[in-house]
């Protein structure tokens, strides 16, 4: 009788371990989508917006200058923790738009490869 008690504790718990997992892996799938629905939501918005922020350089932990397009005008600003000030507007033609003025955006592969390549090159050496 208690062997039996026992196999059916032991079943007990394993059904509450899988009814857990499920309902861990639903709340998972149910983040995901509704982070990729709202991304998109952002994303359209920002597409067919008038504001771009063209470039950022970081002063300081949490100070900010950035050079935004607002229409056809540029302008820099500062941005911090409590505060957004408008430092300058900037004509078109001062800006360095070609790719040696802006960082180049790489996926993490990409990355990877650098790095194992600068590594292997100092192997060689």
């Amino acid at each position: 009788m208690i062997i039996l008690a026992s196999n059916l504790s032991s079943l007990d718990s394993f059904l509450q371990l899988l009814g857990v997992s499920i309902l861990f892996i639903f709340v998972l799938l149910a983040t995901y989508f509704t982070t990729k629905f709202v991304g998109g939501v952002k994303l359209n918005q920002l597409k067919n917006s008038n504001f771009k922020v063209i470039e950022t350089y970081k002063i300081t932990q949490n100070k900010f200058l950035q050079l935004i397009q607002i229409g056809n005008r540029y302008f820099v600003i500062a941005v911090s923790k409590d505060d957004v000030r408008l430092i300058a507007e900037i004509k078109e033609e001062d800006i360095d738009f070609t790719e040696a003025g802006r960082k180049q955006v790489t996926n993490f592969s990409d990355i990877i490869n650098q790095i194992t390549k600068k590594q292997n090159e100092k192997a060689n050496k």
